[in-house]
Formats: structure tokens, sequence, C-alpha cells
């Protein structure tokens, strides 16, 4: 079994040049994780201010360590900091993952 988590959040589009140093570290912080399979946080391209979430982990240990992680923590505090709102996740567990 894995998990996807995928959703939305949402941060003012004139603090977005803010924010883009702490997407990249969380990105470059979780794809090193174990048990991340993949990792991304991608701004919308027709609704500034968007971004899209998507998260897939080998098991709900490796989410639990990612969770815990340090630049999960850095991550939660720059958002706080920037005004980052709307957050919309949603988990799914994949009993039969294959790559097609």
């Amino acid at each position: 079994m894995t998990l996807i988590l995928a959703g939305s959040i949402r941060i003012a589009p004139e603090r977005l040049a803010e924010l883009r140093p702490h997407l990249a570290a969380q990105v470059e912080g979780s794809r090193g994780e174990p048990g991340c399979l993949a990792y991304a946080l991608s701004e919308d391209p027709l609704d500034p201010g968007l971004i899209r979430v998507l998260e897939h982990f080998t098991d709900a240990a490796a989410l639990e360590f990612h969770r815990a992680s340090p630049h999960m923590a850095a991550w939660r505090a720059a958002c706080a900091t920037l005004g980052v709102h709307e957050r919309h996740m949603s988990s799914f567990d994949v009993s039969d993952y294959r790559e097609i």
C-alpha cells in the first residue's frame, strides 16, 4: 500500500516571491526522505497564489517521518508567517499501486 496526498494551499499573489524559497526547501527536503516517492508544490499558472500539492509515500511510517521532520516544522512556520491559508488536502490509501 502507498499513500497519496493531494490538495492545495493559497497565498496572496503579492507574497509568492517570498514563499518560493520555502517551496523549494520543502520540496528538496521532502524528496530526500526515506519512503518519499514523489513530492511537488506547484504554482497554478491560471490562478495566482494557488499552490497545488502532491505527496506520495510508501506507507504511513514514511508519512509520519515526513510530518515530524525539521524542514516540515520550518515549512509550517513560514506558511504561518506569510499568511498561507485555504489549505485543502485529501489522503488516498492505494492498495494496488503500479506505474503505467
